[in-house]
């Protein structure tokens, strides 16, 4: 009876030092409320399904191009035991845009767009060492346009044949307007990234849900490509 209690306590230790090693494991050698800030590429296309195919186009209408621009922001990505967490945050994109480098009187040739992106995603995080690990995650995100609007210019031919700005740039059709975009854009988004100790790079893809109304037939979304790069720590205590 002796050794079967003491069988029973060894067997008790055991599990209790694999389930410390398995939460530790599970933690990748990372904090668990690592805050971050981040920089990014993103780009974005207007995905419209017609009866006779899809059309992609970017805010000039042209098809099969993709409106580019950069991100920064603060990422927020809690890890609990055996890997599930959260990847959140909150984001500002700038996106610019130009159509010709000189163009006729009456003709649009640059866009503007400022956007806060707050990305909502459960994660779940596999360690490959104490300090790397890969993560899969996938949520809903909200992307609303604070501003957007084309530039109008007016350019003349100088003496020397060069052109030359002859007036001040006037803004209009801005969003909201007409057959222009929403300001709100609802996405469904997946994506993944590979942490090495504090340096993160990632990429997400999203898939528009909401209608921005382009045309009267047909339903158009935005769709959104993202690879990031991230500084993470924890500022609640020591790494």
């Amino acid at each position: 009876m002796r050794r079967f209690h003491l069988l029973i306590v060894v067997m008790m230790m055991t599990a209790m030092q694999v389930s410390a090693q398995t939460y530790d494991l599970f933690n990748g050698g990372h904090e668990d409320a690592p805050i971050g800030f981040t920089v990014g590429y993103v780009n974005k296309t207007w995905r419209t399904n017609f009866d006779d195919g899809v059309f992609h186009e970017n805010p000039w209408g042209d098809e099969n191009k993709r409106l580019h621009g950069m991100q920064f922001g603060v990422v927020y990505q809690p890890c609990f035991p055996i890997g599930f967490g959260a990847h959140t945050g909150l984001f500002y994109e700038l996106y610019i845009s130009y159509k010709n480098p000189v163009v006729n009187s009456g003709k649009h040739d640059e866009f503007t767009e400022h956007d806060l992106y707050l990305p909502l995603h459960a994660m779940w995080r596999f360690p490959l060492s104490r300090d790397c690990s890969f993560s899969v995650y996938g949520g809903v995100a909200f992307n609303w346009a604070m501003y957007g609007s084309y530039n109008d210019y007016f350019w003349t031919i100088g003496p020397d044949l060069v052109p030359q700005q002859t007036s001040v740039p006037r803004s209009y059709q801005k969003y909201g307007n007409g057959e222009f975009p929403h300001h709100m854009n609802v996405q469904w988004e997946v994506g993944g990234q590979f942490r090495i100790n504090h340096f993160q790079a990632g990429f997400t893809y999203s898939f528009g849900a909401t209608n921005h109304d382009f045309y009267n037939d047909a339903k158009t979304r935005q769709d959104k490509i993202n690879i990031h790069l991230s500084y993470v720590g924890n500022i609640f205590g020591d790494d």
